[in-house]
């Protein structure tokens, strides 16, 4: 049976702020950025050099639950290997009073992708440069035997960098919470002891076959949820729906794969190009879809030039 091991929400009473206090005398917390069941995201300035950062915490009641506690350390020493543009970095990490840890991470200022597709589906050109920059991020986990779980539109910003007049859009990878560690450094780190086999870890709107069957998965996991992130970038939904968790993951795994021309009948940016590089990561089987983030990257930007024989986008 398909399962998703995602823990239920703790209740508003229990989560406690921490806007005011600083932590290791070092983190002087300003105010809440976002909240969710499990913990917090404030905004710190750092005592010594003012200096902002993201501050990541768990509420202390899911501190105490020993699950929980084990992904937020794995994914703090995660994300402390990785360093890479595209990626939130993780700068330090320290432990408040009740013994639950905290993360302090650049401070992205910028909408998610999330909040850019519920503004109406994304022009094809701005689409694939968000998507090129998230493989970019994907292939340095990757290599760094990391499988990220969990990418969805949530999970990416977009942050504008750059002096004045010469500014660009930045995406930047975030929440490695679910991430999957292989190899050496499953070995060094300790492995991934939490999840069990048989059981689902992740958004069931994004998940790849495999995955949302509990079965062994690598990175190519990660690019069928960005697949999926792509076509609801294009279209502005994603290719299937349903509000039953466990129904949607069965489509995932057999219903069969919409067309962006059939979901987005007329639209002229619909090139083959483009088909193929969306319905080559969703490949049910994963041996069939693209094989690394790099060979991915080599089909995205085909699918980019493509869009050159087009009328201007309006």
């Amino acid at each position: 049976m398909m399962k998703s091991n995602r823990t239920a929400p703790l209740p508003l009473d229990a989560c406690i702020g921490l806007t005011g206090r600083t932590l290791n005398g070092q983190y002087r917390i300003r105010s809440l950025l976002a909240q969710g069941g499990m913990g917090a995201i404030y905004e710190a300035e750092h005592v010594a050099t003012g200096q902002r950062y993201a501050l990541k915490a768990l509420h202390a009641e899911a501190a105490r639950r020993d699950e929980i506690a084990r992904r937020f350390e794995r994914e703090a020493i995660a994300m402390q290997r990785l360093a890479h543009p595209n990626i939130v970095a993780v700068l330090d990490v320290g432990a408040v009073e009740d013994g639950s840890l905290f993360l302090v991470m650049e401070l992205v200022r910028g909408p998610t992708v999330r909040a850019l597709i519920e503004a109406g589906p994304v022009r094809p050109r701005r689409a694939l440069v968000i998507a090129r920059q998230v493989l970019e991020a994907l292939a340095h986990a990757h290599a760094h035997e990391m499988v990220h779980r969990d990418l969805k539109p949530e999970n990416a910003m977009l942050a504008t960098v750059g002096a004045p007049g010469h500014a660009y859009e930045q995406a930047k990878l975030l929440d490695f919470g679910l991430v999957k560690l292989l190899g050496d450094a499953a070995a060094e780190l300790g492995g991934d002891k939490i999840t069990r086999t048989g059981i689902a870890s992740g958004t069931p709107a994004y998940m790849a076959p495999e995955q949302a069957l509990g079965r062994k998965v690598d990175g190519r996991v990660d690019l069928y949820s960005l697949g999926i992130t792509v076509f609801e970038m294009l279209t502005g939904v994603v290719p299937f729906r349903h509000a039953d968790p466990l129904t949607l993951m069965r489509m995932q795994c057999a219903a069969p794969i919409p067309s962006l021309a059939k979901v987005a009948p007329g639209r002229p940016f619909l090139t083959p190009a483009l088909e193929h590089l969306i319905a080559r990561a969703l490949a049910k089987q994963a041996d069939e879809r693209w094989d690394s983030a790099a060979h991915m990257i080599d089909a995205l930007d085909e699918a980019f030039r493509s869009l050159d024989h087009l009328p201007p986008e309006p």
